[in-house]
């Protein structure tokens, strides 16, 4: 037998043989079996090949190729036992993904992506407004900001100022420098912190969250400002014609 025909097999055929030459023959069982184990047609393939060799574990060491031959199968059923556990541990990837799904989840979605492009469009157009740096507010402006600032909030979010400047006509750089000096000449009164229904967390006066809503938003904010607004208007025309 050459070296090539050293496989994991041969040798263990091998093995067999010599175990049986060994033995004295006062067991005819044994004959019948050499032949068969020396055969080349012995194909590892077969399930029952290990049986038929009747080799004791202790009888010898099989070398690291028949050993790892022989873990085979115990890797084919760890293999097969780590994709039943993947696959039982994907379910709440699954069930993850079917909640992004939903339509609750897509219309918290859809409604993001319009706020935003809603903002940049109110940041545009506020951004064009011009007005003189050192300019005072008028009357009109300053009755705005200040019911804003004693009834609402003392720290309205960007896209609140971003409306106020929209609304009175006045620079948003100005409107959020007037709520900072504001605070800084008059921090009092209570603020109670909470989320708008755009998600900001405000800080919002209790009158703002007893008397008018309990849950802000851009929109909610926006009529308030305008209404109040024309009313302002319309009593300082009243009062310059009379």
């Amino acid at each position: 037998m050459t070296s090539a025909q050293h496989t994991p097999l041969h040798f263990l055929a091998q093995v067999a043989c010599d175990a049986v030459e060994s033995d004295p023959p006062s067991s005819p069982e044994h004959s019948p079996r050499i032949p068969q184990q020396r055969s080349p047609s012995f194909s590892w393939q077969s399930s029952d090949a290990s049986l038929d060799l009747h080799i004791p574990c202790s009888a010898v060491s099989p070398s690291p190729i028949l050993r790892d031959s022989l873990l085979q199968p115990l890797r084919h059923s760890s293999s097969s036992n780590s994709s039943d556990t993947s696959s039982s541990s994907s379910s709440p990837t699954r069930r993850k993904t079917a909640k992004k799904s939903s339509p609750d989840h897509l219309f918290q979605i859809k409604f993001k992506q319009q706020m935003r492009v809603r903002r940049q469009n109110l940041m545009e157009k506020a951004m064009r407004i011009k007005s003189l740096d050192n300019s005072p507010v008028n009357d009109h402006q300053l009755l705005v900001l200040r019911m804003v600032y004693d009834q609402i909030t003392m720290y309205p979010p960007e896209s609140w100022m971003v409306l106020l400047a929209i609304v009175i006509r006045r620079a948003f750089k100005q409107v959020k420098n007037w709520f900072s000096n504001e605070r800084q000449k008059n921090k009092e009164g209570r603020s109670i912190r909470t989320q708008t229904k755009e998600g900001d967390k405000v800080r919002l006066r209790p009158m703002a969250l007893q008397t008018w809503c309990p849950e802000w938003s851009d929109a909610f904010f926006e009529e308030v400002i305008m209404i109040y607004d024309y009313k302002v208007l319309m009593d300082l025309r009243v009062s310059n014609d009379s």
